[in-house]
């Protein structure tokens, strides 16, 4: 067998997969794969994003995902090898590899494997894309797993991988050895698994058998729905309870159980096998002292017959014993927490073993090499070339200066997907707040942009705290990592969106000085920096800190205000943005009448000082007020449209990708704002109709929007006023 040579791909007819699989078609969360060398020979799989094929995919991040049809077009058209699904924790599926367990000349399965499939006989199962193993897929509501067994069978390394409630990019081949027409739940074959890999695993080293202990020869003597109801409602009417017992904690032991979890699990039940014990204040001990002795002995292997339906068949004994097979030493379960989170962990290659590479050192921090396979792109931009994706930094200025209105600018860019500063938003996000300060203002300033540069949307993704962990108090990164998660899973429940950007205004106020002169010592600035830093990994996004000097050192008003970009590591710096702050009123006075006034950002063209007008707002040029009523509208339904309902799609195969709508979501949601005229509903549909059209037109005229044709739907996006749209993609 050439190893050079590129792998037959063994999968069927993707446009047309099997009717169990329209659960995963229907959901968002598809890639592609190609067939890739690995440097030290051999081909792996990795995942890539459907729509941007020369990029990976990020299992913790849904912008990186498409839909079915995406992924499919892309392998239609030659940028791929098959398609992927990936799987969230969120997920209801769940799904078993078996590794290296198919002949691909006599399509014949290992006896093993054939086991496996009989426990899950009910559920869907398909050919993975080597032709040398099997997925099966199905439901499942039991707890988070990620577990693999790697075994010697018949002078053969096997493995067996089992993946519920994690992250995990899968491929889907559609080539099915069954008839099933839906999945099914199959925690029942993950439990039954779970016991096999880990007697098999215990069994690897064991000197001999055990004696009378509760087991007998080919194991545990009941099943697992029998060891659930003993551990529920005691030993079954004419069997030794103490035997029980300590079979029970044996079974435990065996599937790699400590002792508090195996005391949580039966001190919940007083009238199970544990109850006695329970009341007497003893089951613990009992525990430890029924646990101690399996520790003293391994369990006998199980027979190449396996396990059906959750019980051990018992193989017959041979006359003479058979010399015991070399078996490899089992790799350390995997963490969850420790996968890579891009999916290139997947079944590197079903043909082959995994890389014997040398075991790093776990306190060390990752090494990497040059010409190492590296899945994270080189550069990756919140704001293109403006703010990355990943970092952190500070907004500093003087005070007075406006800052805390730019953040809230910055928030109406990366909630909307419009442009910020001419630089197009590459991840629409929401937007995390820690208000420090000025948290009584929040609302009326996000309410004003959201007004002026949002169209006025009815709920914006943007989410805040009004107090602050102390940045240089012990457990600071832990606190920040939970609020953020916290303030993520809510914008995720509701628009969608990941969380972007965290912001912290001010520094100085949760920083937690001990002394005074802290605030000017280096030292201290960088341990500071350092928990940004934290966050912003932990969570992957950008961390921004607001920071003020000279509040004692001015009296009247700043002038000339600008932002400026300093130590960019990743672009230009020197780079200056003048803008001036405009005064903008509530809709609604105070309890005494009063107008009650904020401030929003106008951003100035460049050369000009705070003096000078802004720009007027393009969307405002009809002369004529309906035209220009019905212009705004669009602006302000464009707008709310594209950040709950856009999606990111490509303007041309080779073009930049970028937020699109679907025209028709555009058009339904301007009628309905649209006050009509006429006496019949088909004279209100035309007013309604033209008032769109002519609205539309003259957006495109402008260069206002963009309009294409994608898969026969027309969709329309936001066009930036900078030549940067027209920049690669990075």
């Amino acid at each position: 067998m050439d190893d050079t040579a590129k792998p037959v791909t063994h999968q069927r007819d993707l446009a047309k997969l099997p009717r169990a699989l329209a659960p995963l078609i229907e959901r968002p969360q598809w890639a592609v794969w190609r067939w890739t060398p690995k440097p030290n020979g051999g081909w792996q799989k990795p995942p890539f994003m459907a729509m941007q094929p020369e990029r990976h995919v990020s299992t913790s991040d849904p912008n990186t995902w498409s839909g079915y049809t995406a992924a499919l077009a892309a392998v239609q058209a030659g940028h791929a090898d098959g398609i992927s699904y990936v799987l969230t924790e969120n997920d209801p599926f769940a799904a078993i590899d078996l590794d290296h367990c198919r002949c691909t000349i006599t399509n014949s399965i290992d006896v093993w494997a054939q086991n496996f499939m009989q426990s899950a006989v009910t559920t869907y199962q398909e050919v993975t894309p080597s032709g040398a193993g099997v997925r099966i897929w199905g439901l499942a509501d039991g707890d988070r797993l990620h577990r693999k067994f790697t075994f010697t069978i018949d002078g053969k390394e096997i493995a067996a991988e089992l993946f519920r409630r994690t992250s995990k990019v899968l491929t889907v081949t559609g080539y099915r050895l069954d008839t099933v027409p839906s999945f099914t739940n199959i925690d029942k074959v993950f439990d039954w698994a779970i016991v096999w890999g880990e007697r098999r695993k215990a069994a690897a080293g064991a000197a001999a058998p055990i004696g009378d202990n509760g087991f007998d020869s080919s194991g545990c003597r009941y099943s697992i729905d029998e060891i659930e109801q003993i551990v529920r409602e005691g030993a079954p009417p004419g069997t030794n309870r103490s035997d029980v017992f300590h079979m029970i904690i044996g079974h435990y032991t065996g599937c790699g159980w400590d002792v508090e979890r195996i005391f949580e699990h039966l001190a919940q039940f007083t009238q199970g096998i544990g109850g006695r014990y329970l009341g007497e204040d003893r089951l613990r001990t009992e525990i430890i002292r029924s646990a101690g002795k399996y520790a003293k002995a391994e369990l006998p292997q199980p027979g190449n017959d396996g396990w059906i339906s959750g019980r051990e068949t018992k193989a017959p004994q041979p006359e003479q014993p058979e010399p015991k097979q070399e078996q490899k030493e089992p790799p350390p379960e995997e963490d969850d927490s420790k996968l890579n989170d891009d999916g290139l962990d997947e079944e590197l290659d079903d043909d082959q073993e995994d890389d014997a590479s040398p075991q790093s050192d776990p306190k060390l921090p990752q090494m990497h090499a040059h010409g190492d396979v590296d899945p994270r792109p080189l550069t990756s931009w919140l704001i293109k070339h403006l703010i990355p994706a990943v970092g952190h930094g500070l907004l500093s200025g003087q005070w007075g200066a406006g800052k805390t209105f730019v953040v809230f600018d910055i928030a109406a860019a990366l909630s909307t997907g419009q442009p910020f500063l001419g630089h197009a938003v590459k991840r629409q996000c929401g937007v995390l707040l820690i208000a420090a300060e000025g948290a009584d203002e929040v609302r009326l300033r996000l309410n004003a942009v959201v007004r002026a540069k949002c169209g006025g949307m009815q709920r914006a993704p943007f989410r805040w705290y009004e107090t602050a962990p102390l940045l240089l108090h012990k457990g600071a990164v832990d606190t920040l990592v939970a609020m953020a998660r916290q303030a993520e899973a809510s914008l995720q429940a509701e628009f969608g969106l990941p969380l972007g950007l965290i912001v912290i205004d001010t520094i100085a106020a949760c920083a937690g000085f001990s002394r005074a002169g802290e605030e000017n010592d280096n030292a201290v600035g960088q341990a500071i920096m350092n928990v940004l830093k934290a966050v912003a990994q932990e969570i992957g996004c950008f961390v921004m800190g607001v920071d003020h000097f000279g509040k004692d050192l001015l009296s009247g008003s700043v002038t000339n205000t600008r932002l400026a970009v300093r130590k960019h590591r990743g672009g230009r710096q020197g780079q200056e943005y003048p803008f001036t702050l405009r005064v903008v009123e509530a809709p609604e006075p105070d309890e005494d009448g009063d107008p009650i006034t904020t401030m929003v950002v106008d951003w100035l063209p460049a050369g000009a000082s705070a003096a000078s007008q802004p720009e007027p707002d393009p969307w405002s040029k009809p002369r004529r007020q309906d035209q220009r009523t019905a212009a705004l509208r669009l602006k302000r339904v464009l707008m709310t449209i594209l950040s709950e309902q856009g999606v990111d799609l490509p303007i041309a195969s080779d073009g930049p990708v970028v937020r699109m709508v679907d025209q028709k979501l555009v058009r339904k949601a301007f009628y309905a704002a649209t006050p009509a005229e006429g006496d019949s509903p088909k004279q209100k549909a035309e007013f309604r109709r033209k008032r769109f059209s002519r609205a539309l037109d003259w957006a495109e005229d402008e260069q206002l929007i963009g309009v294409s044709e994608i898969d026969g739907v027309t969709y329309l996006w936001l066009r930036p006023k900078s030549p940067d749209e027209d920049e690669p993609e990075d």
